[in-house]
């Protein structure tokens, strides 16, 4: 297994952008597969914000997560976000969602940011165990979630 940019695989662009679909496209009513293909698209940078990153098993698709400008319109001025974190219900429980992480963390690192943000309903402990941690809970769109940060260390 081996993490790469999305942008070096443009075949695998429509398939992650399915999977996210599929995985949350009910808490964005009136976007299409569609839009989320045009979206993972023009987020498939390298080196930058956006970018996207997926996890490999040869040419096959495993997984991705991105790094984006904003995922929460309640917070606009917190910025970048890791987002869309997704791994193949089939491939879970490898360790491929914490090397995805880690690699997205690496990637603002390079960057220079000092402070990367998520948000997240379910995943918690996964974010915790990787040195995230909460910057407090809301209800976004109908749902509770966790804002979570990441300080990089210099």
């Amino acid at each position: 297994m081996h993490i790469d940019y999305l942008c070096d695989h443009p075949e695998l662009i429509e398939e992650l952008a399915t999977l996210n679909f599929k995985e949350w496209g009910e808490f964005r009513p009136g976007q299409t597969v569609e839009d989320r293909i045009e979206h993972m698209r023009d987020s498939c940078g390298k080196g930058a914000v956006p970018s996207v990153v997926v996890a490999l098993e040869g040419s096959r698709l495993l997984g991705g997560a991105l790094l984006i400008e904003s995922d929460l319109k309640l917070r606009p001025n917190l910025t970048p976000w890791l987002a869309g974190v997704y791994v193949k219900a089939e491939e879970r429980g490898r360790g491929i969602a914490s090397q995805l992480v880690n690699r997205v963390v690496a990637e603002a690192a390079a960057l220079g940011v000092p402070e990367l943000y998520l948000y997240t309903d379910t995943s918690q402990s996964l974010y915790a165990r990787l040195g995230w941690e909460v910057v407090e809970e809301l209800v976004y769109d109908d749902l509770p979630v966790t804002v979570m940060k990441y300080v990089i260390k210099r």
